[in-house]
């Protein structure tokens, strides 16, 4: 699934694709997670975004792989349009990654009245680093409701290299930073911490949710 068919996840049931990694001729990778949440729903999903603060907050996400958490532009509990700066671990091992999540309208990556019919919630952004100034992509975090609870569907979107707001880049040096950006090691270490957090996410929140907000409702 690429981006293109990024409107696929608003049909009911499941795409061929769902958890794994997918590499394409043009040097574009495309990476999925499927995790199901028993007893969450969508709205909480939206709340978490809003509440997640400091480092404290962002390591009960993933005690092992997050290191720290800071936020630019966030705005009373409002996610959408603010920065989550961040660095964390992929999978456990290598570097520390010094990452920009710059949160968008989910409008903005889908249509937008199948969006709003649709009974759930898409965070969406654009990922990249906070050490260079380009975008790798796109992610989203497709949150639905289901009877037991919620399932979400996370997507990584790499290959479209560019500056946010600025210039477009000359193909031969997208393509440079695909191939040192979009590594083996990279990939499978995402996948796994993907995995990996939004399975701490569906124990938590639930219990975190129903303390903080009061809602009991389901």
């Amino acid at each position: 699934m690429r981006f293109e068919d990024r409107n696929d996840l608003l049909k009911p049931g499941y795409l061929p694709f769902e958890s794994g990694i997918v590499r394409y001729d043009d040097g574009y990778v495309t990476i999925a997670a499927l995790t199901r949440m028993p007893h969450c729903r969508a709205k909480m999903v939206h709340w978490w975004f809003g509440w997640l603060g400091g480092t404290d907050q962002y390591k009960l996400w993933h005690p092992r792989d997050h290191v720290s958490s800071d936020w630019e532009g966030r705005v009373g509990g409002n996610y959408v349009g603010a920065h989550h700066l961040v660095e964390e671990y992929l999978g456990g091992t290598g570097p520390v990654h010094r990452l920009r999540i710059s949160f968008r309208d989910p409008h903005e990556f889908f249509e937008p009245a199948r969006y709003d019919a649709f009974d759930g919630v898409a965070v969406c952004a654009f990922p990249g680093s906070r050490d260079n100034p380009v975008s790798l992509g796109y992610m989203c975090h497709f949150v639905r409701n289901t009877d037991y609870g919620c399932e979400m569907r996370t997507r990584f979107w790499f290959g479209d290299v560019r500056i946010p707001g600025g210039p477009p880049l000359p193909e031969e040096q997208r393509a440079h930073i695909r191939r040192e950006a979009l590594d083996d090691a990279f990939c499978a270490g995402l996948h796994k911490h993907a995995i990996e957090e939004m399975g701490y996410m569906a124990d938590l929140l639930p219990v975190l949710y129903r303390q903080v907000t009061g809602d009991a409702t389901f």
